[in-house]
């Protein structure tokens, strides 16, 4: 009788557990950043450096964060648009990895996961 295919809740799960897990994530990348910059720097301008550093981090890691968990919530509407912006999501919280950030690269895999198990649900629909 009812012929809708029902849309499974693993992507929104993975993605709100990623989220989660980003918001300290991101605080952790920018303190990663700071010990970074200090490490590699020894001029005057060490204080605008590293300021400049861990905001980048910083905001890379909260945007991807917020990304994820909005993305994680509207996926059912749009399936396409929000799957390719969780996988957006975790391609910003991979760029955290650089900085040894390992709680990232665990964010980076759920929005990865879940983004494409989005993406494989939309193949099977009928457009």
């Amino acid at each position: 009788m009812n012929n809708q295919k029902q849309i499974s809740n693993t992507p929104m799960v993975l993605g709100i557990i990623g989220g989660i897990l980003g918001l300290p994530s991101a605080f952790c990348s920018g303190a990663c950043a700071s010990c970074f910059a200090v490490i590699t720097s020894y001029t005057d301008e060490l204080d605008n450096n590293i300021s400049e550093t861990v905001h980048v981090f910083l905001y890379l890691g909260l945007i991807s964060s917020i990304l994820g968990l909005i993305s994680s919530f509207l996926y059912k509407q749009n399936q396409r648009r929000w799957g390719l912006m969780i996988i957006f999501a975790g391609i910003l919280s991979g760029i955290n990895v650089f900085l040894f950030n390992f709680l990232s690269l665990i964010v980076c895999i759920l929005f990865l996961i879940s983004g494409g198990i989005i993406l494989s649900g939309d193949k099977n629909q009928n457009l």
